[in-house]
Parts: structure tokens; sequence; C-alpha cells
């Protein structure tokens, strides 16, 4: 509103408001990095919400067109004083002030510039106590609903139930909810609300029961304040079995009210999504939890969780997305591209039957060539976009931007991921090595370790540990811990790659020497690891060599090239930036 006051509207270009809006720094590339267009998306919806309420009667509207970062001051109708005192206004269409008369141009010009400027004021103030109002965004945690009904056999649906209430509430922008994951454990737990807030850090709690008798189901929620564990609000609904999927929708937007958090018109239609099968629900449920796990034997499990679920719902388009999530995690440890191409199949068939889901849009990434970055970050932006407390999404999105060399954008969407899903291990190793990739090995060690506190068994983090003591020279420590991952993993090539690199840092290359013979006679071997096995041996011709092959085949980690500490010292050598090109990106 400045710069096109002041008649220096030219300006507003994306590169300026990247360095004078977001701050970001010189190297600012907007082909690249779209969190301008993001932001204006952002006001552009913001500005749309403030004149349909609050400012619905303010005599000039302020827009900015897209395509555009120039704002357009409209005059707007006048609204009558009373109802009493004009009978039957009639409409005035809207009208941009364009030209002023030569005349009077430099009154008007002061006149239009004081009236612009005092009801920006007023509308930066609303945006200002808005913006402020939302930097404590609410943060809640569903506790399973616990089942009260005769049968048993019921807790599927408890479950379910409890696993719609969270979908609903994480639709919501204004409010920041833990991922189901996280909150399992305190299923049936004697842990009070203050405790479970605390170890969670969350500022409210929902909890309640459920009771299924015949066709008929009766909730009973209750949200409760903490540390204070003072009781905001309670309800009990009940309803016929065939609507209660509806049901947590209307119970979502009560909680939502009751925190003083805004449903856009957008997040109410979705929130009217269509129900679902419950048994389909409960199966999409299990092969969730189990794809969480990331170990392979229990996302195999998941890939027949998805399957069943769709037998039971054809148009169910999470269970889609569930499907392809689970095909793409796993191509990595088997059969790359047959699982690529079914991750595909089910990304698209999802984004076919919801695009509205971002669960949705955060699977289609499987589709997507690996070097092609922008629409990566569009689809993972999306994600966020329409399920903001959906971790994964984070999780993804973090990857891309740290893939790119945005380490603080990227590790804030990684640190988020861990928020919302704070006992998750896929969110949590996902930092650690986020943290090794952007240099910080203290940080990248100290969380790998409490990750292995809490999930002793998971593999990830002793490859973390391995790379961020050998990048600090610590070799023994180093050492120790891949040794436990050759152990875990029976020795392979991940595993033995990296404790033949930290042994080669010590002082010992016959483990590299011997692996170079082994792998070239193998066809099942990433070429990223004989990359590495010749990069311990000096050999950097032969680097190259396997590295532009893993580039051209996508081949395992290959989207590490560009950030991994391990290969800085092909930096200055000038096919790197070859390299670089080849995998789309800037020099």
């Amino acid at each position: 509103m400045e710069q096109e006051i002041a008649g220096q509207a030219d300006q507003l270009k994306e590169y300026v408001l990247g360095l004078q809006v977001l701050g970001k720094d010189e190297s600012f590339d907007p082909r690249i990095d779209t969190a301008v267009r993001s932001e204006a998306r952002r006001l552009r919806q913001k500005l749309a919400e403030y004149y349909q309420t609050e400012g619905k009667n303010d005599p000039i509207e302020i827009a900015v067109p897209k395509g555009s970062y120039r704002p357009v001051f409209t005059s707007r109708a006048a609204a009558p004083a009373s109802p009493e005192r004009v009978a039957s206004p009639e409409p005035v269409a809207p009208q941009t002030i364009t030209a002023i008369p030569p005349a009077a141009r430099a009154r008007g010009t002061l006149i239009a510039a004081c009236a612009i400027l005092i009801i920006g004021t007023g509308f930066a103030g609303w945006l200002w106590v808005h913006a402020h109002a939302a930097v404590h965004t609410p943060s809640i945690a569903v506790i399973p609903l616990e089942n009260l009904s005769a049968d048993a056999e019921q807790e599927y649906f408890a479950d379910g139930m409890t696993d719609a209430l969270f979908t609903d509430l994480a639709k919501i922008h204004g409010l920041s909810v833990i991922s189901r994951t996280s909150v399992i454990q305190y299923k049936r737990t004697k842990k009070t609300v203050t405790e479970i807030a605390r170890e969670l850090k969350v500022d409210y709690v929902v909890e309640g029961t459920i009771t299924r008798l015949g066709d008929r189901v009766r909730i009973s929620a209750q949200l409760i304040a903490a540390p204070a564990d003072r009781h905001v609000w309670a309800e009990s609904y009940e309803r016929d079995r065939s609507n209660v999927l509806s049901l947590q929708a209307e119970l979502a937007q009560a909680i939502a009210e009751q925190v003083h958090v805004h449903v856009t018109p957008q997040e109410h239609a979705r929130l009217a999504s269509r129900p679902v099968n419950l048994e389909a629900q409960d199966l999409y449920l299990k092969g969730r939890f189990n794809w969480q796990t990331r170990d392979t034997e229990r996302m195999l499990k998941s890939i027949e969780y998805f399957n069943q679920a769709i037998a039971k719902e054809p148009r169910y388009a999470l269970a889609f997305a569930g499907l392809a999530d689970a095909y793409d995690v796993i191509s990595y440890r088997l059969d790359r591209k047959e699982y690529e191409t079914r991750a595909c199949e089910a990304a698209k068939r999802a984004l076919e039957l919801d695009d509205s889901l971002g669960e949705v849009h955060a699977s289609i990434g499987a589709c997507l060539d690996l070097w092609d970055w922008s629409q990566k970050e569009w689809h993972m932006r999306r994600a966020v976009e329409l399920s903001p407390s959906y971790p994964t999404a984070h999780q993804w999105l973090g990857d891309v931007l740290i893939d790119l060399g945005r380490d603080k954008e990227g590790l804030m969407e990684m640190r988020r991921a861990v928020e919302l899903d704070p006992l998750g291990p896929s969110p949590n190793n996902a930092l650690c090595m986020a943290l090794y990739m952007t240099r910080h090995y203290d940080q990248a060690i100290q969380h790998c370790l409490q990750v292995l506190e809490v999930f002793p068994g998971y593999l990830d983090p002793y490859f973390g540990l391995g790379f961020a003591y050998s990048s600090k020279g610590m070799y023994p420590q180093a050492i120790a811990y891949l040794e436990k991952a050759m152990t875990m993993t029976s020795g392979a090539p991940p595993a033995a790659t990296l404790l033949a690199h930290a042994r080669t840092l010590a002082g010992d290359p016959s483990s590299s020497k011997r692996l170079i013979q082994e792998y070239t006679r193998r066809r099942d071997i990433s070429p990223i690891f004989l990359a590495a096995m010749y990069m311990d041996v000096g050999d950097k011709d032969h680097a190259f060599e396997y590295l532009d092959k893993a580039v051209q085949a996508r081949s395992f980690a290959s989207d590490w090239i560009n950030v991994n500490p391990a290969l800085d010292s092909l930096h200055s050598d000038p096919r790197w930036a070859a390299l670089k090109r080849k995998m789309n990106l800037p020099n």
C-alpha cells in the first residue's frame, strides 16, 4: 500500500518482496522458492474473509489481484446507518479507483492517501491482532474415546470415531492437533489429563466415551484446559449409526469455537466430506499405524490393510493415499521399480477421488520425477494448506526444502512435524537426519540418542549417529553404532557401506576396498554405495561415474547428493556443477 501510494508500485516484484518482507537472503530464487506466492495467496484469502465479516461496511476495499502484487483500491456503496432511514437501498456496483481529474489531482491524491492510510491502519490493526493471536496456535490432543458398549467387539468403532474427530480437527488451520500415533499410547491410561498435556506439550485435551446400542450411537466429549485441569466444555450427542460420521464434523467445529478458532467457509466445506464405511476406516487406521513404524514387515502388512479397506470402500481416497505411501516408502528397501509403479497408480487414483485432502497431495510425490522440485514443493505445500496438522506433509515438505539447500525453512517444517507427532518414530528420525544434512552435528547426535531412548529397536537413528559422529571425527563412537546397525540388518549394503566409510576415515580402508570388489559384481547395489566406496579410496573419477549413474537412475538416496556432508570434498571439482544441473538444481 505504501509503495502504491508513493507511486513506486513498479518495485513490487517477487524477489524484492522476498528480501524486504519475508527476510530472505540475496540467494533467494523465486523460481524455486514459492514463499512469496504462498504468502500472497494467504493474504488474498484473509482480505476476502475480512470484507465478508468485520469489513463488510468499509467504504473502500483493498485487494491484491492474482498474478500481481500491486494493491487495488475499490470504492464500495456506503452501508445505510439504520434499516429505518433507508427502506430499499438500490445496490451500487463497486468501482475501481483509477484516474483523478487533473484539476483536483493534488487535493484528491492527498485525500485518497489519507483515506487509504486510515482504512489501511484499521485493517493493519485487524491483521496484527489476528496474526499475533495466532502466534500461539491452540494445541489439542484427542485421547482415544472409551468404548462403553456392552460388546467389546465395538472397540474398533470407538477407535474409528476417535480418528474421524482427529481428522476433522486437523483440517482447521487455527488448530494444532497432535498425531494419532503419539496419542494412541494413552488409551486406557491411568495418567491424569495434566500429565498427558505436559508430556505432549498441548494446551487442551479432548476425552470422551462412545456407546453403541443397536443402530443408535451416543458420544459424550469434554474439552479440558491444561495445565489447570479446567473443564472448558462438555456435550453429549446421540445419532443413528448412519449419520454418526457427520457428527464428528459438528463436534470438531464446536471444539474450535470453544478455543476461539475461526472455521473458514472452505474448511466448513471440507468438514462436510462424504462418510466412509466404518470397517474400511478401521482397516485404514491399522494400515497407517503399521506404516508409521517404518519397519519393513509391518509396512508390508500395512499394504494388506489398505487393500482390504479399498475392497470394502472402492472410492476411499485416503486408503489409496495410504497405499501409495506404503509402496513409495518400501520401494527404497525392496524392488524399487515395481513398487514405484504401484505407488503412482494408487496416488493418481486418490487424487481423482478427492483432491481436497492433504494426505492425497502428499502421496502424489510418488508420481513426480525426483528432480521436479517445483511440483514436489507445490504439492507438499498444498498438503500442509489442506491438512495443517498432518505431520507427514510437514516432514516431506522439509525433506524437499533441505534437499534444495533451504536449511532454515526445511528444519522449521521438520520441527513442526515433530511437534505434531512428538512420539512418532518417522518424524523424529527425519529431524535427526535433517540436522546432520544441515551440518548441525551436535544437535543431530542429541536428537538421535533421544529417539533411541524411546525406540531402541528402530534402525534409522543408528545410521544418523554413524553419519554425525563420523563428521565430528569421533570414529570409535560412529563405528560402535554402525556395527549395531550391521547386526540389525544382517550386513545390508547401507549399513556395510557406512561402516566401511567410518573405518576408512579412522585409518583402515580395507573394508571399502573389499566392498568395491564385491559390489561391482552385483546388480542389486545402488550406485550411491559404490560412489561412496570409491571416494573412500581416493578415486574421484569412479566416484563421479557412479554418482552420475545414481542421478540418472534416481536410485536410493540420490536426492541427498546435493546436501550430504560426506560429499563436500567433491564440491570444488568442475564435475560437481554438471551433476547438479542434471539434478535440476541451481549452482
